[in-house]
């Protein structure tokens, strides 16, 4: 009993490939037939509606079994794809969103004794990939072609600079001199304009006085 309890503690020593969960060889020590599979997809896993992608599940047996076959199973998101056949290679041709989702393979030998998965791999399909059309101006904003310039008109005199009045000349400035010298300015204008009207005056006596009747009685 207890020779058999250390020759069984050594077995699990010496082969640990034993103890992987779901995965028992026939009786006695073998070496690892094939590596867990790895899924690949060519030449992306993001694509656009209406292309294409390959996905491979690519593993390789040890020599000593290398005259075996593996058999191939693809799924996606639980549901299977293809199950146990010969080719390592899944085609997805005119991809829809619907192909978006997870996906994983397995390889197994043709015995069913030994098989394995790969990871989860995510493929993600896009909506159509659409061209960009060039953006369209507003009919207003284009400039108008050689066809199209309308006809120019002949520019016309420039109208006359305005005429400053006194008003304006006497606040246009903050020239403190400036405002000095229309001060002085507008008091001799208003200086000449009491001269003038002494003149008038003087003149409207000077008809009165040379009128006939007033130059015959001055004669008399």
């Amino acid at each position: 009993m207890k020779l058999s309890c250390v020759l069984g503690a050594w077995a699990l020593y010496v082969c640990p490939a034993v103890l992987l969960a779901t995965q028992m060889f026939p009786a006695g020590c073998h070496a690892e037939l094939f590596p867990a599979p790895i899924l690949k997809a060519s030449p992306s896993n993001e694509l656009h509606e209406g292309g294409s992608v390959t996905l491979s599940c690519q593993t390789k047996l040890s020599l000593q079994r290398s005259s075996s076959r593996l058999l191939f199973s693809f799924y996606k998101d639980g549901q299977t794809l293809s199950i146990e056949d010969i080719s390592s290679e899944l085609q997805i041709n005119k991809a829809s969103e619907e192909h978006s989702g997870s996906y994983w393979c397995q390889a197994a030998t043709e015995d069913r004794q030994v098989w394995k998965q790969s990871s989860q791999l995510e493929i993600r399909v896009q909506g159509e990939l659409m061209c960009m059309s060039p953006p369209i101006l507003n009919p207003a904003l284009q400039k108008p072609t050689a066809s199209e310039t309308p006809p120019t008109e002949p520019p016309g005199p420039p109208p006359p600079p305005p005429t400053p009045s006194a008003e304006h000349l006497r606040f246009s400035s903050s020239d403190p001199h400036f405002h000095h010298q229309m001060r002085l300015l507008l008091k001799q204008m208003q200086d000449v304009k009491v001269l003038l009207g002494h003149l008038v005056m003087e003149l409207r006596d000077l008809t009165v006085y040379l009128k006939p009747g007033v130059t015959k009685a001055a004669d008399k």
